[in-house]
């Protein structure tokens, strides 16, 4: 009998990793539940034996991930980075030029209350 198996393809996407086949029913309703979520679309393939499936999978595992870092540095995330911290430290100046103090710093503000309190 054969073994019938899906997986999830992005034709909007063609640099995308190709994907591990899965066969197992609740792998199986994730795949369809991502698929209409997202728009993306499933692709199924019948394998005659399990050993023929294992060996397309472990092609793919050996091709695909095996030789991708899992947390490669990219130097565009780098660059990203280095302006989201930039604009993150350019608002926390304003607010605090604007306020007198940081946005988590209730220290100032608490004085503040607790010295008109005893002034009157």
């Amino acid at each position: 009998m054969p073994i019938h198996a899906y997986r999830l393809v992005y034709p909007e996407s063609p640099q995308t990793l190709e994907r591990l086949w899965e066969w197992e029913k609740e792998h199986l309703a994730r795949l369809l539940w991502n698929a209409t979520m997202f728009g993306h679309e499933l692709t199924h393939q019948y394998f005659s034996t399990w050993d023929e499936l294992a060996q397309e999978n472990q092609r793919i595992w050996e091709t695909t991930y095996l030789p991708r870092p899992l947390y490669d540095s990219w130097e565009t995330w780098h660059a990203w980075l280095a302006e989201y911290r930039a604009l993150v430290r350019d608002v926390q100046d304003i607010y605090e030029e604007h306020h007198g103090r940081r946005h988590n710093d209730r220290r100032p503000a608490q004085e503040a209350k607790e010295q008109s309190k005893h002034a009157q």
